[in-house]
C-alpha cells in the first residue's frame, strides 16, 4: 500500500496571531482545510517539515479507508489573504512508514446521527478486517434496544458490547447505511416501544 512515490500537494502557509507557522491543505480537506491547518511549528522550515509528515499520515489513512488519493488541485492566488504565501509540499510514505503502520493499527470510523426530537445521538463505530472491508458497529445503543434488534444485529466476538451492523467498503457507504438503518430500525423500534 505504501510506496516510495513522492506526492505533491498545494498548500498555504501563514503566521498565526501567536507567531506560530500554520500549513493549510483546502483542495484536500474540502470542509475544514481553509479554517484548521494540517501542520504548525515555531519555523517556517519547521512548519514545512511537520506537513510532510503529517500529509503522508493523512494520505496513508485516505488510502487505508479504501479511498483514491485526491487530485492535486491548484489552490486560486484570488481566495488567500494578503499573509498567505502559495507553496507545495512535497512528501513520500517511505520516511514515516513504520510509525504509518503503526498508527494505522488503531484507526477506525465514528459515524454519528442526530436525532433533534431529543437532542440526541446514534453512534456506530467502524474497524477494519481481515479482508480489507470495514465492519460497522453499534456504538450506544440500550440492552432493551439491543433485544429488539436481536433479529438485525449479533453480537460480534471480538466486539462483544456492540451489536454487528453491516460491512461496507467505503466511508461514504457506511453513513447511508447507518442514516437507513436508525430511520428503518432504531427510530421505527423507539416509536413501536412507545405505543
Amino acid at each position: 500500500m505504501l510506496d516510495s512515490e513522492k506526492l505533491v500537494y498545494p498548500a498555504f502557509i501563514r503566521q498565526d496571531d501567536e507567531g506560530v507557522f500554520c500549513v493549510y491543505f483546502p483542495t484536500i480537506f474540502h470542509e475544514f482545510g481553509w479554517e484548521y491547518p494540517l501542520s504548525r511549528g515555531k519555523t517556517k522550515r519547521i512548519a514545512i517539515k511537520e506537513a510532510q509528515k503529517d500529509l503522508a499520515y493523512s494520505l496513508a489513512g485516505i488510502l487505508y479507508d479504501n479511498e483514491e488519493l485526491p487530485e492535486s488541485i491548484p489552490i486560486q492566488i484570488n481566495h488567500l489573504s494578503e499573509e498567505a504565501e502559495l507553496i507545495d509540499i512535497e512528501t513520500s510514505f517511505e520516511p514515516y512508514a513504520k510509525e504509518i503502520q503503526e498508527h494505522l493499527k488503531g484507526r477506525h470510523w465514528h459515524i454519528n446521527y442526530y436525532v433533534e426530537e431529543n437532542d440526541d445521538f446514534i453512534e456506530a463505530i467502524g474497524y477494519k478486517n481481515n479482508q480489507g472491508t470495514w465492519d460497522i458497529f453499534l456504538e450506544n445503543c440500550s440492552d432493551g434496544e439491543i433485544e429488539v434488534f436481536d433479529s438485525f444485529c449479533k453480537k460480534n466476538p471480538d466486539y462483544p458490547n456492540y451489536p454487528f451492523l453491516f460491512t461496507v467498503k467505503l466511508r461514504k457507504e457506511a453513513e447511508e447505511k447507518f442514516n437507513h438503518f436508525v430511520e428503518e430500525v432504531i427510530l421505527r423500534g423507539r416509536k413501536r416501544l412507545m405505543e
